[in-house]
């Protein structure tokens, strides 16, 4: 299988056929809890949700980059990813950035939460864990507190040339709290 290098290093990776749940509990709890990953709805904080298919599963992988801590050395990292487990010719990956800010700062955080996750990727791939033109890509950043402003960032997307850049290399740049996996292949965006 061409993840075994991925499983491998990432030996905290959590097998999932279902909906995940994703919180970041860091500022509310000054550290002593951080990211979190569940397969029910939190209740008691606002979350991204990666939603199943019910009329095709697909198994994959969250990675909680927290619980690798040799991996984020040196790196400004997101959060987390997940990554489908598939033969199919192109594979979905998502890499998920979450701020938890007030709603004027949403716009300031796009290009950093877009970087943090293009690092992350550069180093996994540098670790020859997996080759990104062999997959889907979609980088997500999650604002879990202010939904109504769906999608977040579009203007600044727009209107930085990095970020074109990651577009044209394939990498899909969303503004969402959730996504829905569609096939092994492909991830949408919710209905608006």
């Amino acid at each position: 299988m061409a993840d075994d290098a991925l499983l491998h290093y990432f030996r905290n990776a959590i097998p999932f056929s279902d909906d995940c749940y994703v919180a970041d509990y860091t500022e509310r709890t000054d550290s002593s809890r951080g990211v979190e990953f569940s397969s029910s709805p939190f209740e008691d904080i606002e979350f991204f949700h990666l939603k199943s298919n019910p009329k095709a599963t697909v198994n994959y992988i969250g990675i909680n980059f927290e619980q690798h801590t040799e991996f984020i050395k040196g790196i400004q990292n997101c959060e987390c990813m997940f990554h489908a487990l598939s033969d199919v010719k192109r594979p979905w990956t998502l890499f998920l950035e979450m701020k938890y800010c007030k709603e004027e700062n949403i716009e300031d955080y796009v290009f950093k939460a877009y970087s943090q996750m293009k690092d992350t990727m550069d180093k996994i791939h540098s670790l020859n864990l997996f080759n990104p033109s062999e997959r889907r890509l979609y980088f997500v950043y999650s604002v879990p507190e202010h939904g109504h402003r769906i999608p977040f960032g579009s203007f600044t997307l727009s209107q930085n040339e990095t970020l074109k850049k990651f577009e044209d290399e394939g990498i899909s740049l969303l503004g969402n709290n959730s996504m829905l996996i569609a096939t092994p292949s492909y991830l949408f965006e919710p209905k608006k």
